[in-house]
């Protein structure tokens, strides 16, 4: 028995915590080449190797090109295009909290106590006016309303008296609604 390879299927089994069989085709596959000798008609296993630490220092050269750069994938600017992801609502707010965080590196505590309520203040004023100059422009018409004619529109041209017996629940009285009394015909 040799000093390296000192290990039998069963006891390198269980070292790597797999079967017999999976050390048979892992060897048969060629993943353990130079860690066995076959003596006769056995196989004698050396110690797997350990698991190193990574020694590999990362720079701008070793991560890709499209880790690194960031692109704003044919969006204008001042327009978002959040809707296209799976959580918009987070992906925004991510992207506020981050401009928060950007300005907060620009301004010192005094002036960011002064700026970002005027700011507040002044967003709000410009999108109650956008909303107030589309409410009186002429072509605007509610989309509620609209539908809702048309369903009036569609209903007044394809409403016609129910036919037939019905049971009524509120007078629990069978109740007709035709006026000319069906007679069956016999021949």
């Amino acid at each position: 028995m040799n000093l390296k390879y000192k290990f039998n299927a069963s006891e390198f089994s269980k070292l790597l915590g797999i079967t017999t069989s999976g050390v048979r085709k892992r060897r048969l596959s060629g993943k353990l080449d130079g860690q066995y000798i076959k003596n006769n008609s056995e196989y004698f296993y050396s110690a797997p190797g350990r698991d190193r630490p990574i020694k590999e220092t990362f720079t701008s050269k070793t991560i890709h090109a499209s880790q690194s750069s960031a692109r704003r994938r044919h969006v204008p600017d001042g327009e978002t295009n959040y809707g296209k992801c799976r959580n918009p609502h987070k992906m925004q707010q991510n992207n506020d909290y981050r401009s928060l965080m950007r300005i907060k590196g620009l301004l010192t505590k005094e002036e960011q106590e002064k700026v970002v309520p005027k700011l507040i203040e002044l967003a709000k004023a410009e999108v109650a006016k956008e909303k107030l100059s589309i409410l009186l422009s002429p072509t605007f018409k509610p989309f509620a309303v609209v539908n809702n004619l048309k369903k009036l529109q569609h209903y007044e041209k394809h409403y016609q008296e129910p036919k037939g017996r019905w049971y009524n629940h509120d007078t629990q009285e069978m109740e007709t609604n035709s006026t000319i009394k069906h007679v069956p015909e016999y021949y």
